[in-house]
């Protein structure tokens, strides 16, 4: 059994705080101290493999050279195959692209993940380019200015301030479902007047305000039981079943 450091309560497997003295419960039971430092010795003792020898930038940069290896292998095929069977490139240039995307993002991924700015800058002008590039395919440029650009920034800006807000919360839990509840209802709402823009030249939202009005309900639920399970996190005492 776990005991509180502070009051020395007995406290329960799924309780993070002391019901009595609301202090952090303990990270490891008392009787189980010995066992876990003999798992540790053994742990150590292990001889390591060439891969955990690595350190964290040799296997990002190994990772990103199987990922370019694997999307540079699927290009080749996917190019011999179609031009093998219609003597020219036709529908390969779309999965070319793709993989093209998915190298920039794995890229992004391997070197720039730390740095939230460079990696949203740099995953939004990729995907960007992938739109634009996707409506030349069409030998004309019609959507990707007025509808598909215009779409990723709004739904980036989004994604931007939900990360921003989860990434500053003190605790996390039920709120960042809560919070991405409200940011794919925002979404949503971007999404249908968007299309209704490039469609009929005007704003009109039918089924997103559905979305966003049954989406609201569930988050701020989801927020209240959160602040409510700060100091009890076991469900029966605060349903007082």
């Amino acid at each position: 059994m776990k005991r509180c450091k502070n009051c020395g309560v007995i406290l329960e497997e799924n309780m993070n705080y002391c019901p009595l003295c609301g202090a952090p419960a303990s990270e490891q039971a008392a009787g189980n101290e010995e066992d876990i430092r003999i798992k540790r010795r053994s742990r150590e003792d292990k001889p390591l493999t060439d891969f955990q020898r690595l350190s964290v930038w040799q296997k990002r940069k190994l990772f990103w050279e199987i990922s370019g290896i694997i999307l540079l292998a699927g290009i080749v095929v996917t190019l011999i195959i179609d031009y093998t069977a219609s003597q020219t490139i036709s529908w390969s240039k779309y999965p070319v692209m793709v993989c093209l995307v998915l190298f920039a993002h794995t890229t992004l991924i391997s070197f720039w993940h730390t740095r939230f700015i460079t990696f949203s800058i740099g995953s939004f002008f990729a995907n960007a380019a992938f739109v634009f590039i996707l409506d030349i395919f069409n030998n004309q440029i019609t959507w990707s200015l007025a509808l598909g650009i215009p779409l990723l920034i709004a739904i980036y800006v989004i994604v931007v301030i939900l990360i921003f807000i989860i990434k500053h919360a003190r605790k996390r839990g039920l709120n960042v479902i809560a919070y991405s509840f409200v940011a794919g209802g925002l979404i949503t709402l971007f999404i249908e007047g968007f299309i209704s823009l490039y469609a009929k030249a005007q704003l009109q939202l039918e089924w997103s305000p559905i979305v966003m009005a049954s989406v609201l309900p569930v988050a701020a639920l989801l927020l209240f039981i959160h602040f409510r399970l700060r100091k009890v996190t076991d469900l029966k005492r605060f349903f007082h079943i």
